[in-house]
């Protein structure tokens, strides 16, 4: 299919004009999500029992992300956010024999945040540092393991510079010590290729609102399978028994696999889209879209450079995941004046984050560049 023909699918593109590259906060949402999203509301008023038709909704959704990951359907839940796993994965352990959490200066708030709450049932967090580079290295990590340490939970990249980590690496290190590696792939998952089972990653979660282009209100937590048996979270709702569907209060067994992390009510609407945006990412193909991601950021570092602006976003493509950040002043003000010229970016980290996809032109990164450079002073790094 010509690329053309895959820019004609996304509304925001196609009919309203934007120049789309915010999608490390917010994809675009395929036209087949919304036609998705339509037959949840038809299935909701036409079914005498919804219920059929929704859990296989959300048991399609599961498929398509397992596929994505190499991983099997059974070893996936489905939450609201990627915090809402996180913590049902913490509910499952004491923090007595290891309680240490190894996380990163680099990552989004979130992982910090909920770690740092979880001091008061013993647990502690170590940060790994990037020093002077953009991402954090294996060797970073590797520094902060201990035989305290019960996982390393942190970004495959960085929401605020790209950088991106070297999960084999990172792996290899937490389990050397005895411990797991649960990844927040947020930043990554559609656009740099993950494979739970060659890469060793005991668990992971991401969501659809951004590069998976199936928007918010729906996560997905991997958990390996033979982890996830040994795991006994201590939030349980009823799609987290072996048999939703029995209502047994007395003595319920845990779900097999991951499911047993799942609380109430799956979020429903959120999985029709989630497996419209998923469709389109498997039908591109992660690898094609890795190398024109790769092509375009390249392309935004080199027209940000010749223009006078630094980045705050590695150059070398090992260490490089989606994101660009151009570094101007006043980040705020350049944002809302592209946004007046029709480019859909987004502001962090004292930069404009530019955040390609496949469906992204060579001449929208120069545009953007170009419109950077007339509306924005630089800002050294």
């Amino acid at each position: 299919m010509s690329l053309s023909s895959w820019r004609d699918r996304f509304p925001a593109i196609a009919d309203e004009g934007w120049t789309h590259l915010r999608n490390c906060s917010v994809g675009p949402v395929p036209r087949s999500g919304l036609a998705a999203h339509e037959a949840y509301q038809r299935a909701w008023i036409e079914r005498a029992r919804p219920w059929d038709d929704w859990l296989e909704a959300v048991d399609r959704a599961k498929a398509a992300f397992a596929a994505l990951i190499n991983a099997d359907p059974h070893e996936i839940a489905t939450f609201s956010s990627a915090t809402s796993a996180i913590a049902q994965v913490a509910s499952a352990f004491d923090y007595e024999a290891r309680n240490e959490i190894v996380t990163s200066t680099l990552d989004f708030p979130t992982v910090p945040q909920f770690w740092h709450a979880q001091r008061t049932r013993g647990a502690t967090v170590r940060f790994a540092e990037p020093g002077n580079r953009r991402y954090v290295p294996a060797a970073s990590y590797a520094e902060q393991i201990r035989d305290e340490t019960l996982m390393v939970c942190t970004a495959h990249a960085s929401s605020f510079t790209g950088g991106l980590i070297d999960v084999d690496a990172v792996a290899d290190a937490v389990h050397d010590r005895g411990g797991y590696l649960f990844l927040d792939a947020y930043q990554t998952a559609g656009h740099v290729p993950i494979d739970v089972e060659r890469q060793d990653i005991d668990m992971l979660t991401t969501g659809t609102l951004k590069f998976l282009l199936g928007g918010p209100g729906i996560a997905f937590l991997y958990v390996d399978d033979d982890v996830a048996n040994e795991l006994e979270p201590t939030n349980r709702g009823w799609f987290g028994v072996a048999n939703p569907f029995e209502f047994n209060i007395h003595d319920p067994a845990y779900a097999p696999g991951t499911r047993r992390f799942e609380l109430g009510t799956p979020p429903v609407p959120n999985a029709y889209m989630a497996t419209a945006g998923l469709e389109v990412i498997g039908d591109v193909g992660v690898e094609t879209i890795r190398e024109r991601v790769v092509e375009h950021t390249g392309r935004t570092i080199e027209a940000a450079n010749r223009d006078g602006f630094s980045v705050a976003t590695p150059h070398a493509v090992d260490h490089r995941g989606g994101v660009v950040n151009v570094q101007v002043q006043d980040p705020e003000a350049v944002t809302n004046a592209l946004h007046d010229r029709k480019f859909n970016v987004s502001s962090r980290g004292g930069g404009i984050r530019i955040a390609p996809h496949f469906f992204t032109l060579e001449e929208e990164i120069d545009a953007v560049v170009d419109a950077i450079a007339d509306v924005a002073t630089p800002r050294s790094t």
